[in-house]
Formats: C-alpha cells, sequence, structure tokens
C-alpha cells in the first residue's frame, strides 16, 4: 500500500510510505531556497512521484495533515489569529478554550475546499476520495509511536506531544496498550500553551518564533541561576501545571500578542540572557514534572515524545534522567516537518489489511535525494577556471587526512538526511579537538551567534568514551543532550557547548550510515579522535544544501578549505 502524506503549514513537507517503510520525505524548503517553506509542497511531491517512478493513480490514500489549513508563515502567526483573538475574548464571555474549539470546528468545514489545497491536489491530478485528514497532534504522536521499538515490540507505552497549537491543542498525553491500541488520557487547549509562551519570549528578544527557539536553550547554561530563577517566577504567573497535575493551565486571559504585550511589561529591564535562562529552566520544569506526574499515575515507564517542543534537547535530557523513565524515543525533528510522516504513518496502520508488512522500526534518516555522476560532473565542469577536483577510490581516507590537518571540508555524499539536524551526508565538518577550528567555522562560513554550540558525530563503538550515558538508547538524531566526559573535553572540545561541556551528539552506526562510519573511524586511525564535528552543510539564513550546485555554491562564497561530492574532492584554484 502507498500512503502519500502531505502538510501544507510552515515547513511544508511531504512524504511517502510504501508497505509500511519510509521511502521519501522532504521538505519544500530544500527546492525553494526559503527557510521554513509553507504552503501547498509542490516540488516535494513531484520529487516523490519522479524518484519512485509513480503517477497519481498509483497512490493509494493521500494522509492530509490537520483539521484545519495550517498557518504557513510567521507573519500568518502574528497578525492573524493570535490578534484577533484577545479582541473576541473582550466581547463574547465564553471560556477561552470553548472560543477557540468553536473556532475549529468552523474552519474544519472548509478544509478540503481551501483554494490553494485544490489546487494543489488538481495539478497532479489527486483525487479528493482519497484523502484521509489526521488531527495535528495525532500526527506527532504516531511518529512517536509507530518508528519505535515500543511498536516493534508491541510495548505499553505513554505517548507524549508538546508543541505550539496544531488544532486546537498544545499537547497531548496517551496510552498505547500490547496490542498497539490508543487511548488518548489528555488534550491540551492551545489556550494553555507551553510551546507558544516559549515562541512569544523568543519573539520578546527579536528573535524568529518558530524557528530561534534554540538559540535560548543555547543561551540558557550562561546565565547566573538566581536571575533565572527570577525570571521563571514571571513566567510562572502565566502558565502552571493544572490542579491535579496532569495538565497544563493558562492562569490570564491572555494568548498571542496580548501576552507578547504582558511580557514586555514584565520583563523590563531583565538582561537578554537572564530571559533566555528563565524561559528554559520554566519549560524544563513544566515539562519534567507533567511527564512525572503522568509516570506516577498510570504506571508506564516507557516514555514516547513528539512535537515541537520536544526539539528541546536539555529537556529531553532531564526526562531521560528521571528516575521513573525506564526508556525513551523522541522522534527527530520533531517539529512539524514530521507531521506529513505522521499522518501517513497513522493512516497505514489503520488501513492496512493483514497481508501488510508493518511499520519498519526507525532506521537512518536519509529519506531526501542523491546525485548522478553525469549531474556532478555536469556543475563541476561549468566551474572548470575557478574549481579543481578529483575522484577518488579513498575518499572516506582523504577527507579524513583534511580534517586531521584541520581544514574544514563540507561532506555532501548519498541520499539527503530528512529533517533539521545534519546528520553527516549534508555536513560541513571539523577536527573537533581545537577551539581555534570552531571560532574559524563561526566567523568565516556558517556566521552563527557567539553562544551557539556546534555538535559532534561520534563513532557508536566510542560513545561511553566521551558521553554520560546511564540509560543505553538509541542516541543516533541528535534528539538528546549528554553530559561529557573528561575525554570528550579533551579530544572534541570545539563540538562541546562552550559553557557547560554538554553535547547534542549524532552516535553513527556504521548500518545506518557505512561510508560516513568510514570515514570517522579513518579520521581515529589518524588522531585517535573518534568523533567530528558535524553542523548542516549551509550558509547562514539559507537551508541545508539540496544539489552539486548548491555545494559549489556554498564552496564559493565561504571558508570552505574542500568539499566531497560523492566521490569528488572538489577545492577552489
Amino acid at each position: 500500500m502507498k500512503v502519500l502524506g502531505i502538510h501544507d503549514g510552515h515547513t511544508s513537507t511531504a512524504c511517502l510510505i510504501i508497505d509500511g517503510e519510509v521511502r521519501v520525505a522532504v521538505s519544500e524548503e530544500r527546492f525553494t531556497k526559503v527557510k521554513g517553506q509553507g504552503g501547498f509542497p509542490y516540488h516535494s511531491i513531484s520529487y516523490i512521484l519522479e524518484t519512485e517512478k509513480l503517477n497519481s493513480s498509483e497512490i493509494d490514500k493521500i494522509a492530509l495533515v490537520g483539521r484545519i489549513k495550517p498557518l504557513e508563515s510567521i507573519k500568518e502567526y502574528s497578525g492573524g489569529r493570535q490578534k484577533y483573538f484577545p479582541i473576541l475574548l473582550k466581547y463574547y464571555p465564553l471560556n477561552p478554550r470553548n472560543l477557540i474549539q468553536s473556532f475549529l470546528d468552523f474552519q474544519s468545514k472548509k478544509r478540503l475546499t481551501h483554494p490553494k489545497l485544490n489546487e494543489g491536489l488538481n495539478k497532479f491530478g489527486f483525487s479528493k476520495e482519497k484523502i484521509q485528514i489526521i488531527e495535528h497532534h495525532q500526527t506527532h504522536a504516531a511518529t512517536a509511536y509507530y518508528l519505535s521499538h515500543f511498536y516493534q515490540n508491541q510495548q505499553k507505552v505513554l505517548v507524549f506531544t508538546l508543541d505550539g497549537s496544531g488544532d486546537g491543542l498544545s499537547g497531548t498525553v496517551s496510552i498505547v496498550d500490547e496490542d498497539r491500541n490508543w487511548k488518548r488520557l489528555k488534550s491540551i487547549s492551545s489556550f494553555d500553551s507551553l510551546g507558544i509562551l516559549y515562541s512569544r519570549t523568543t519573539q520578546l528578544l527579536a528573535m524568529r518564533p518558530w524557528e530561534h527557539e534554540y538559540k535560548l536553550m543555547g543561551m540558557a547554561p550562561y546565565t547566573n541561576i538566581e536571575y533565572s530563577e527570577k525570571v521563571a517566577k514571571v513566567f510562572d504567573s502565566y502558565l502552571s501545571l493544572s490542579s491535579d497535575g496532569l495538565g497544563l493551565e493558562n492562569k490570564t486571559k491572555l494568548w498571542g500578542n496580548s501576552l507578547l504585550e504582558q511580557m514586555y511589561k514584565d520583563l523590563r529591564g531583565y538582561r537578554f540572557d537572564s530571559i533566555a535562562g528563565g524561559v528554559q529552566l520554566f519549560h524544563e520544569k513544566i515539562t519534567v514534572n507533567l511527564i512525572r506526574n503522568w509516570i506516577q499515575k498510570t504506571g508506564i515507564h516507557n516514555i514516547a515524545l513528539a512535537g515541537g517542543s520536544f526539539m528541546n534537547i536539555k529537556a529531553n535530557k532531564l526526562v531521560l534522567d528521571l528516575p521513573e523513565c525506564d526508556d525513551l524515543f523522541v522522534m527527530p525533528s520533531c517539529g512539524d516537518e514530521s507531521c506529513a510522516i505522521g499522518a501517513a504513518l497513522e493512516v497505514y496502520e489503520k488501513d492496512k489489511k493483514d497481508t501488510h508488512p508493518k511499520i519498519q522500526v526507525l532506521g537512518n534518516l536519509y529519506w531526501g535525494n542523491e546525485y548522478s555522476e553525469k549531474e556532478i560532473l555536469h556543475t563541476l565542469e561549468k566551474y572548470n577556471s575557478t574549481l579543481e577536483y578529483k575522484k577518488s577510490s579513498q575518499i572516506e581516507k582523504e577527507a579524513a587526512e583534511l580534517l586531521a590537518s584541520h581544514k574544514i571540508i563540507a561532506r555532501s555524499s548519498g541520499r539527503m538526511e530528512w529533517g533539521a539536524r545534519s546528520l553527516g551526508n549534508r555536513a560541513i565538518l571539523a577536527n573537533p579537538s581545537k577551539s581555534d577550528n570552531l571560532r574559524k567555522l563561526n566567523i568565516a562560513i556558517k556566521m552563527r551567534d557567539f553562544w551557539m554550540p556546534f555538535a559532534p558525530s561520534i563513532l557508536w563503538e566510542c560513545r561511553h568514551e566521551y558521553a554520560v550515558i546511564e540509560k543505553d538508547i538509541d542516541a543516533c538524531y541528535m534528539t538528546l543532550g549528554f553530559d561529557s566526559k573528561e575525554k570528550a573535553r579533551e579530544d572534541i572540545i570545539a563540538a562541546l557547548h562552550p559553557y557547560d561541556f554538554t553535547m547534542r551528539p549524532q552516535f553513527v552506526k556504521k548500518e545506518h550510515n557505512s561510508s560516513y562510519h568510514k570515514l570517522i573511524s579513518e579520521f581515529k586511525k589518524i588522531t585517535g579522535i573518534g568523533g567530528v564535528l558535524n553542523t548542516s552543510f549551509n550558509l547562514h539564513g539559507m537551508p541545508i544544501v539540496n544539489s552539486p550546485e548548491d555545494a559549489i555554491y556554498t564552496l564559493l562564497n565561504s571558508e570552505l578549505d574542500a568539499v566531497v561530492i560523492e566521490d569528488y574532492l572538489v577545492w577552489k584554484k
């Protein structure tokens, strides 16, 4: 059975599942070069159909994300529902949560008649009869469960979703039993949103909500804990756990723009870093206590997480550290770009017959495009006057030698990784043992904020040498933070957080990516270091490269020393 998943909101994405396997998943921004590109994913769907050599009639089901049309951009977010909702509250004496639900019920009737959706469906000749609409938070929950080992092993699990808002909700709690039966125990209204509070704080600090929340998380460790606690008390006055400890409760009538206005008043005079530290501390406290309370109530100690709020690797670390948590799965890149995957998984699982294969457990995330040699050579020949290149039968070894000599290189090999994190195939790599490399990388290539850390890719076999791991779970996708060991502070210092020396690692298994594993292994043979610094292959503010042309453009417009494109090593003359 072939199921096409479509998310037509912010960071629009399409994916294809065939007989329980995620075959292709790609976000629209990779084609348009607009970070966070929203709207109907024309390019992504075209790529999927072309790559898999399918026509629209061969798609069995279409899984559409959201009961209502999701927002496409931050402009819609700040200027639409978030702007007018506080005004409505003044004139309609409804419970705010009921007002949101009433709006949802009204808008949901127009989901399949939206002009942009119809235009997209008609372009590809998709029949509306094939469409199944999946609620936003159920798409998040589906990724957390169906791609985890809990599904494969038929283990009982608590599934949590938390984000800003989707279909009128900001969170859910569900149980899935040993027979894979779902029961939703809790729905948290968008009015009581932890994610919106974090995003509004991002906006307060003159950064882009829905995108720059990670910058606050990166700044937080620099802050004096006393200052963070003072700011966290301000957030305590806005939002708390519900009286039973099993939900969230907005303690004001503020939401959207009215909340932002109040934050400007309440946080005037506080330093930037104190606000970042305060919102992170508050976020961690609420998240951890909510999950702990549900574990204690249900007696279930297996936890699965998804939704944009669980992109917060520091909070995820604290969940893993809970004595009550026996096992944890965090969906990689679990913002709304994952919703298309969740919708397709949900439709496949509910509609598959006994003869259909079950969903495959998550292995690697290399679900995007790859380059043909013809395409590579065509691009390289265009730049003969400015570039030199050679083909190598030992490309991993040559790349490792460059890294060992403290060159900064980029790698564009194999299928592109899906999601927000670089996992080695569209990556900029550096020797992590020297802090000067971090400075060079930041100033000459990435231009990131000075306080932001980079991340390491570490051989699976070496993970215990570098990370403090008390519960040995598959941390292969940069979804969790770890404390570092002394050896890490010697070998991979440039890939640790500069202040607290924590890390956000990708533990690289050979079976997930044999070529990248070989490169790091060759680097270890030369240096004795079992990891490299890895960051996404893109210039500041641009999406990850998506073609040989993109890779060469980045080389020519940065201080990269060389680029590996499949078996070709490329450098400037």
